[in-house]
């Protein structure tokens, strides 16, 4: 209802769009995008704790410290992802784990496809901080990070749907269809590490750890799947 002569810059877009029922679709810049990335290609997301007491020396109050992650790896443009997944023995300090299978798991020079780059980055600087010994490796893998976000977030590619949002969870739904977070037990960062922390208290219960177990690893997974899929949809929209 409001007059559109009362908008400018994103919020005039947004609304022309809303009402349109348009999608927004610079090829020319989703081709630059697609230019900048490489094989083998991953598609990497991180999960995290945080506390207001550390449980583990080294760590500041609240800060985050990645227990689980996701990887799907594309060796070449034609081939099936392969899935790679890891979720931190619950009760002891997950960073040792989680470098190891990490740079275990990502295959040497690939290039690395994460959603808001800011957080996985910042997290494997502080790992590099934390293991010196890897340090040259995990920092290797931020040079070779790209942000699968930027495109929506300057609205390169834009819905209608999305509402504003460049989440992944509204861009998801948006361009790829039957593929979405609806359904699944956890949906979200913050249900994630109440999972986890709920498994170090309940470490001896092999019912509950199972049960959260699965649920962690299929949140997790669709994070990595979706963005696998919304390169896909690039590709579709530039064809």
């Amino acid at each position: 209802d409001i007059p559109l002569e009362m908008l400018s810059g994103k919020q005039l877009q947004q609304a022309q769009v809303a009402r349109t029922k348009q999608t927004i679709v610079d090829k020319a810049a989703i081709r630059r995008f697609l230019d900048s990335l490489w094989y083998p290609l991953c598609f990497l997301d991180f999960e995290t704790f945080s506390v207001p007491i550390p449980p583990y020396d080294g760590l500041r109050p609240y800060q985050q410290v990645p227990f689980q992650y996701s990887l799907h790896i594309l060796e070449r443009d034609d081939a099936n992802p392969q899935h790679r997944e890891f979720l931190a023995t619950p009760g002891i300090d997950p960073r040792s784990q989680f470098v190891e299978h990490l740079l275990k798991d990502i295959p040497k020079g690939a290039c690395i496809l994460v959603y808001n780059q800011s957080f996985e980055s910042g997290r494997l600087n502080e790992l590099a901080e934390w293991f010196p010994d890897q340090r040259t490796e995990l920092l290797g893998l931020v040079d070779n990070m790209r942000d699968l976000m930027l495109p929506f977030k300057d609205r390169s590619l834009y819905h209608w749907k999305q509402q504003g949002s460049y989440s992944i969870k509204k861009v998801l739904p948006a361009f790829v269809d039957n593929l979405s977070y609806e359904g699944l037990a956890i949906a979200d960062g913050g249900t994630a590490m109440d999972a986890y922390q709920r498994m170090c208290e309940v470490k001896d219960d092999l019912e509950v750890l199972d049960k959260l177990r699965a649920e962690l690893f299929a949140y997790c997974q669709m994070d990595t799947l979706a963005m696998a899929e919304l390169i896909r949809a690039f590709e579709r929209l530039l064809n």
